[in-house]
């Protein structure tokens, strides 16, 4: 399963050349200032969002766009192919943190069960807000004028909407349990990005080429070394989260 399946490469669903996104240029604080205007919106209409008729039906259309973004990348791979050349497919299956974030997003907001909403609190308000802030890691070829730009920002910024909107509006919030079972997740997933990395050198997943000087080469060891990471960073997320509920309490406490 081998070369391209590409039919052209330009045009709105084609790719420009290395360097068509410009990092923190509007181009790629735009789409965040829209993302945070829309959280700020659900924070100040919470009460009414929570008690509106057909509640429900808005959660289900926002995971609904959540799959039309995951998908339209796949068909937009099968349809223009990309950079690589080789093992087109191979090279792009879900197997990323924020594929993890997004598909578990798309079942909690409209199923509101706790332990997915756990696992999105960790996966995906780390992993789709890294990619947010350094989209140039990956969004290298693709601008305003590309379809790529538009379903990467969906693609990442839908899941952090969709987290937040269910810590908002209906008080979902993490368990320390939830830390270990994201953790065991990305560890699940990490089984065969590891070996489809070794497998297709193109692929990167899980970041596991990812040019860090300072990083082993060895796969497996890297591996080990992100599992560590990850178990770290969770449990930052987790003392800042409980420091900050403590403070929101305290000072609901002094205002009563």
């Amino acid at each position: 399963m081998s070369g391209y399946y590409t039919y052209y490469d330009d045009g709105f669903f084609g790719f420009g050349p290395a360097g068509t996104f410009k990092p923190f240029s509007l181009m790629h604080l735009i789409p965040l200032l829209i993302c945070t205007a829309c959280v700020f919106l659900v924070w100040k209409k919470k009460d009414s969002i929570r008690t509106m008729r057909g509640e429900a039906h808005l959660r289900y259309v926002l995971s609904f766009f959540m799959f039309l973004m995951e998908f339209g990348f796949y068909i937009r791979l099968l349809y223009v192919g990309n950079t690589y050349g080789q093992y087109t497919m191979m090279t792009r299956l879900p197997l990323q943190v924020c594929d993890v974030g997004m598909i578990t997003c798309m079942f909690m907001i409209t199923s509101k069960f706790p332990t997915l909403f756990g696992i999105n609190f960790f996966v995906t308000l780390f992993g789709a807000t890294l990619a947010c802030i350094i989209p140039q890691t990956v969004l290298t070829e693709a601008g305003p004028a590309h379809f790529r730009y538009y379903q990467f920002f969906g693609e990442h910024l839908l899941p952090i909407f969709g987290t937040l909107y269910m810590m908002i509006v209906h008080g979902m919030k993490p368990r320390y349990r939830d830390l270990w079972i994201a953790t065991g997740t990305l560890m699940i997933v990490l089984i065969p990005a590891v070996k489809m990395t070794e497998a297709y050198p193109p692929a990167s997943y899980m970041f596991l080429r990812l040019n860090l000087p300072f990083l082993p080469e060895n796969l497996y060891l890297r591996a080990v070394i992100y599992t560590v990471a990850v178990i770290l960073i969770f449990h930052l997320m987790w003392f800042l989260w409980r420091a900050l509920s403590k403070r929101s309490l305290n000072r609901l406490s002094a205002a009563s």
